[in-house]
């Protein structure tokens, strides 16, 4: 009997307690908690709601989230932080493009890695990202063409603002806008394309020397969150008797404070809001699915246009469209 005992204790230590040790190791890697990393442009509040649907969304599923923001809007400072990034393991990784082909050897680096990686605010469609998220970009530059276009009457003369001539979504912004534009009010003339580089200070320093080098200019559009910086050369060449009020027509994309502002008080006549928030909520939910295995969609995220009329009230009606928002994985 005894010998029995001390046979079934022997089979309890070889067979069942690492079958016991097995099964706990199996669920604590089931169960491991994924980090998922935001990497913007650069420093611009632009993103804040952007990293605010993707904190947000996180908290819903679990998972660990964290922003990686390099300090200008420079490619080989993106490079180097998704470079950090692979070497730390993450298992997700959502990129504002800053560049399209530079971006290709590192993004490939990531994904060899079997870091899921997917764009949101700025398409890098040539590289192997996995999916993007934001803006249709040249149907958001036409919307913004018509709208202007009415403003101006069909007429007159306007300068482009870009804050860098190599993201491909301010391309394609630009290209939307040029080509709606000949079509729908052939009478205005786009004078030039001036890069501010993502940076208000030299958007006013910038829109201070336009003004000097184009005495009959009509309209300013900026394809990018810089329109303050002109609005603010704008205000100081009015308060220096350089311009009158109205005399420029200031239009431009996305809802900074500064700019809402100016929309407010009448010194900016619009501006074409991206849905931020969402590209961050939706960010998180299809890095989750790409992990699960699900193949990605592109996803457009949609855009209005605000004006004084619609201010105060454009944010609590798209917070409500948001609801309805669901992963884009399949």
């Amino acid at each position: 009997m005894k010998k029995r005992n001390a046979f079934i204790l022997l089979v309890v230590v070889v067979v069942i307690i690492p079958m016991i040790m097995l099964t706990s190791c199996t669920k604590k890697a089931a169960t491991k908690q994924l980090t998922f990393v935001m990497v913007p442009k650069g420093v611009h509040p632009y993103y804040i709601p952007c990293y605010q649907g993707f904190v947000d969304a996180a908290a819903k599923y679990g998972i660990t989230v964290e922003e990686a923001v390099p300090q200008k809007f420079e490619l080989p400072l993106q490079v180097q932080v998704i470079e950090d990034l692979i070497a730390k393991k993450v298992d997700g990784i959502a990129i504002s493009a800053v560049d399209d082909a530079g971006l290709v050897p590192v993004i490939d680096e990531a994904t060899k890695a079997g870091i899921k990686v997917i764009t949101f605010d700025a398409p890098a469609p040539s590289t192997a990202a996995l999916c993007y998220i934001g803006t249709d970009n040249k149907s958001a530059g036409s919307a913004a063409a018509k709208q202007m276009a009415k403003l101006m009457g069909n007429k007159g003369n306007l300068i482009i603002l870009q804050g860098g001539l190599a993201a491909s979504n301010l391309n394609l912004r630009t290209q939307g806008f040029k080509e709606t534009m000949a079509q729908v009010a052939p009478d205005i003339k786009i004078l030039d394309v001036v890069d501010e580089g993502g940076d208000l200070s030299v958007t006013q320093s910038k829109t201070e020397a336009i003004i000097v080098a184009y005495p009959k200019l009509n309209a300013i559009f900026a394809v990018s969150a810089e329109i303050a910086g002109a609005n603010n050369a704008v205000k100081d060449a009015i308060a220096k008797k350089h311009l009158t009020q109205g005399q420029i027509i200031l239009g431009g994309f996305d809802d900074v404070k500064d700019t809402l502002d100016g929309i407010t008080d009448g010194s900016i006549a619009f501006c074409l809001v991206q849905k931020t928030y969402k590209m961050g909520w939706l960010s998180i939910e299809n890095l989750l699915a790409a992990t699960q295995g699900k193949t990605l969609q592109n996803i457009d995220t949609g855009m209005v246009i605000v004006t004084k009329a619609n201010v105060a009230t454009y944010m609590d009606d798209m917070k409500k469209e948001f609801a309805g928002a669901t992963t884009g994985g399949k």
